[in-house]
C-alpha cells in the first residue's frame, strides 16, 4: 500500500570541533562496526565529555586528539586520532572481549552531528531516491532532524512500485530511511507523531495469506 506521511525526526552534519559537540562514533571490531555517541568539550587544549554515559578526559593539540573513557567497572578504553575533513579518524585500544589482560588496537573514525538551526522546528519535504529492504543500522541516514521537526515524506509498495506504476526497487517491502534524530540518547524515548497518512494512488494490494514467520498456524486457526 502506498502512503504520505508527515512524522518526527532528525540528522548528521560536520564541522570543526568546539565546546559539547556531539559525534557519532564507529568502532570497527574484527570487520563489525559498533556505534556510540561521543561528546566532546574543549577547555583550551584539555578535553572532557564522555562515551555513551561513560567520563573521558584527554586533550587536542592542532588536529590530533587523545582521550580515554572508562567505564562502571573501571576499565579503561584509549582513542588516538586526528582530524580530517571533519571527521576524526585513529586508533581506539580496548581490552580483549575474552582476555581483559590483553590490548587490542581497532579503527574508530567520529563524525560530528550538527548543531541545531536556529529559530522555530522545521519542515522537511523528503522524496527517496533509493530505499532499503532491511532495517540496517549501518545504512547512512537520508535526512537528520531534531525534535519537534515535521518530515513530509513517501513510500512504495511492497513490490518496490511507486505511485505511477513504475518499478524503483526491489520487491519485499522496500523501506523509506532512515532518519537520524539528534540530540538521541540511549535510554531516550522516540515520540513520533503521524499528521496525516493517506494514499497516492487510487489501488492497493495485499497478499492473501499470513507470513509464516509472524504467526503459527494454530493461531492462525
Amino acid at each position: 500500500m502506498l502512503k504520505y506521511s508527515t512524522l518526527m525526526y532528525l540528522s548528521l552534519v560536520f564541522g570543526q570541533v568546539q565546546a559539547a559537540d556531539q559525534w557519532l562514533l564507529t568502532t570497527d571490531l574484527w570487520g563489525n562496526p559498533v556505534y556510540g555517541t561521543l561528546t566532546l568539550e574543549h577547555n583550551g587544549d584539555n578535553l572532557s565529555g564522555d562515551i555513551d554515559g561513560d567520563k573521558l578526559s584527554g586533550h587536542s593539540q592542532g588536529t590530533s586528539f587523545t582521550f580515554e573513557s572508562r567505564d562502571v567497572d573501571g576499565t579503561v578504553y584509549h582513542y588516538e586520532g586526528k582530524l580530517q575533513d571533519n571527521t576524526i579518524k585513529g586508533v581506539a585500544d580496548f581490552p580483549d572481549t575474552n582476555n581483559p589482560s590483553v590490548r587490542v588496537k581497532h579503527a574508530f573514525s567520529a563524525r560530528k552531528i550538527a548543531t541545531r538551526p536556529e529559530g522555530l522546528p522545521r519542515r522537511y519535504e523528503f522524496m527517496p531516491t533509493n530505499y532499503s529492504n532491511l532495517f540496517d543500522p549501518h545504512r547512512l541516514p537520508v535526512l537528520t532532524i531534531w525534535p519537534g521537526d515535521t518530515v513530509q515524506t513517501k513510500t512504495i509498495d511492497s513490490g518496490g512500485v511507486d505511485e505511477h506504476g513504475e518499478t524503483k526497487a526491489l520487491f519485499g517491502n522496500p523501506q523509506t530511511g532512515p532518519f537520524f534524530i539528534a540530540t538521541a540518547a540511549p535510554g531516550d524515548t522516540l515520540v513520533i507523531r503521524i499528521n496525516r497518512l493517506r494514499l497516492n494512488r487510487d489501488y492497493a494490494d495485499s497478499l492473501d495469506a499470513i507470513v509464516g514467520r509472524a504467526l503459527g498456524a494454530r493461531f492462525a486457526t
